[in-house]
C-alpha cells in the first residue's frame, strides 16, 4: 500500500511531514540541473569526441540548451 504523504497546498505550496516547499521553486530547480547538466555534457563532448558527425550533434544539443536558459530580445519604445 503506498500512502500519499505530499500534500498540495491551494497556494501552490508542497507540505509534507517535515517540509514545506514552493511547488514553482522546485520545478525551476530540476529544469535549471537538467539542463546544466546538458550544457556541461554537451561542451565536455565537443573537446573529447573528434568527429565532425558527432561535434554537429553536440554542437546542435548546445545551442538548444542555451536558446532554453538565454531571455529573447525585446524592442522597447
Amino acid at each position: 500500500m503506498i500512502i500519499n504523504t505530499i500534500e498540495e497546498e491551494p497556494n501552490g505550496e508542497w507540505k509534507s511531514c517535515c517540509l514545506r516547499v514552493d511547488k514553482n521553486m522546485v520545478k525551476y530547480i530540476i529544469q535549471v540541473g537538467i539542463l546544466g547538466g546538458l550544457i556541461i555534457f554537451s561542451a565536455c563532448m565537443l573537446v573529447v569526441d573528434k568527429t565532425c558527425e558527432s561535434q554537429r550533434n553536440y554542437a546542435s544539443l548546445l545551442m538548444v540548451c542555451l536558446g532554453c536558459f538565454l531571455p529573447s530580445p525585446k524592442m522597447t519604445k
